[in-house]
């Protein structure tokens, strides 16, 4: 009977040490591992490509594909609705913040990252406007390809990395593109 109880207790203890693991240092490891990863999916230089690669399409006239590739996409944190004028080959994304609220450069880097996803992985999408609170943006697909040498091959991971990721935490680059693609309503 004493070596049974023994055995009892050593399991029970066994037990909570397992169970202590688990809550105090497994699980909070692993939802500060997922946070991080959330966290760097709102940045366009540190956005995970492979996460939107599923919403490639021929076709911009399926609503639930256009709106599941802007909600994994950097400003995704945003309350949005979306638009599609498929007659125009045109998607609209109205976001319910102010560009100052979330940050005029967070803003202008998002809109070529996701402007340039959204083209790369839509084929015959042409058009994205883009309204916040106070502010709207047009960007159109030649514009965006113009600044690539080889669009078609722009999801290319080592491409995406070289041509995009890289270029999306140098300020001067983010000023001089928007400008030259993004164009004021």
């Amino acid at each position: 009977m004493k070596n049974r109880n023994r055995i009892i207790i050593c399991l029970l203890v066994i037990g909570i040490a397992l169970f202590a693991t688990m809550q105090f240092i497994i699980i909070p490891h692993n939802n500060a591992k997922r946070n991080k990863y959330l966290a760097a999916q709102q940045e366009p230089a540190t956005h995970d490509l492979s996460s939107i690669i599923k919403y490639k399409n021929k076709y911009m006239g399926n609503a639930s594909n256009d709106g599941n590739l802007f909600y994994h996409l950097p400003l995704s944190n945003i309350e949005m609705n979306f638009e599609l004028f498929p007659d125009n080959f045109e998607l609209e994304v109205n976001y319910k913040d102010t560009v100052l609220n979330i940050g005029e450069e967070k803003v202008k880097s998002s809109l070529i990252y996701n402007s340039t996803a959204a083209f790369a992985l839509i084929d015959n999408l042409k058009v994205i406007d883009y309204n916040f609170s106070g502010a709207s943006y047009q960007v159109k697909k030649v514009d965006i390809e113009s600044l690539y040498s080889n669009f078609s091959n722009i999801l290319e991971k080592e491409n995406w990395s070289n041509y995009v990721q890289s270029k999306m935490n140098d300020h001067q680059y983010v000023e001089d593109t928007f400008l030259r693609v993004i164009k004021t309503k």
